[in-house]
């Protein structure tokens, strides 16, 4: 497994060919099809760029219905697209209600997804692990986390 330090993988400055990602997924990073490289730094930057904004928007949406932060509240995306509280809370049934009737949510929270797990397979690459583990967003007091736990 690749050391993370400060956040950073030890493999984010390593350049990558464009032409081995699809298409779609090269327009979703912003990757101009034309360049020779691209580097994983730029794909972490834009995955905590959009993890703050869609914690920001989820703290919003709890802060609506009156839900407060402690406790920590845990969220994973459920076999049917929609966002699930994985850990014990009072107001379980309040947050997936409400998150889950705002589709730009969960549009956003399926891109936060897709971008740590990219990410991900990168630090594991090599390995069996990625097939075992599944994307987790904490919100927490201190703001928003990405995480994966083992399935």
């Amino acid at each position: 497994m690749e050391a993370v330090q400060n956040g950073q993988s030890d493999n984010d400055q390593r350049e990558v060919d464009p032409s081995e990602i699809d298409e779609g997924i090269a327009r979703f990073l912003g990757i101009d099809p034309g360049s020779d490289t691209f580097r994983l730094a730029d794909v972490r930057n834009k995955a905590t760029s959009e993890l703050k904004a869609l914690g920001d928007a989820l703290i919003a949406h709890l802060d609506a219905i009156g839900v407060r932060i402690p406790p920590a509240v845990q969220l994973i995306g459920g076999e049917a697209g929609q966002i699930v509280v994985a850990s014990e809370h009072g107001e379980k049934a309040a947050i997936e209600a409400r998150i889950n009737g705002d589709t730009r949510v969960l549009k956003t929270f399926k891109e936060v997804e897709l971008l740590f797990e990219i990410l991900r397979k990168a630090e594991l690459r090599g390995t069996e692990r990625f097939k075992s583990q599944q994307f987790n967003l904490g919100l927490t007091s201190l703001g928003s986390i990405a995480f994966f736990t083992e399935v």
